[in-house]
């Protein structure tokens, strides 16, 4: 696990706080949708830092298996399986996915929001609760958010620090 991060997010109300390393904010900003392009998306993973905080070890790339349109992603099962029993054998947890979005600081659409709290109520024995990245095409932090997603509510994650 690396020791640099490019900043964390923070649900103070749950005392939640997910560290983020630069190499994960590297793929997504590496996989930013231009306004004509398809979204595209992946799976997140994450292991428990001695401090107690939770840090995201990966953010799996898009695959060309996704289905997806300027609006809308599909992520390919079989490669989402795939990923998470790859991540299960090293220790490392699915927390939730992210997707792109054709806005420079995106917001949660009605869409995303009836999905993931769908798929939160579904899986809520096995996940309490999801994490839901959305990336802009804006080049700043604020082009890049997170949500805390169960199956009672979303709560919008705050920037909280940049740590190193």
């Amino acid at each position: 696990m690396t020791e640099l991060f490019a900043w964390s997010w923070c649900w103070p109300n749950r005392d939640i706080v997910l560290r983020v390393p630069a190499e994960v904010v590297s793929i997504w900003r590496r996989h930013r949708q231009a306004i004509w392009q398809r979204e595209r998306g992946g799976q997140l993973f994450a292991e428990a830092a001695a401090s107690g905080d939770l840090v995201l070890v990966s953010a799996t790339p898009p695959h060309p298996s996704d289905r997806s349109s300027w609006g809308w992603l599909e992520l390919d099962a079989t490669r989402c399986q795939a990923e998470v029993r790859a991540a299960n054998e090293v220790g490392h947890r699915l927390v939730g996915t992210w997707h792109t979005h054709p806005q420079r600081v995106p917001e949660l659409s009605p869409t995303d929001r009836k999905t993931l709290t769908a798929s939160a109520c579904i899986n809520e024995g096995v996940l309490p609760a999801s994490l839901a990245v959305i990336v802009g095409y804006g080049t700043g932090e604020e082009s890049i958010r997170a949500w805390r997603v169960d199956a009672n509510s979303v709560e919008e994650g705050l920037v909280c620090s940049l740590r190193k």
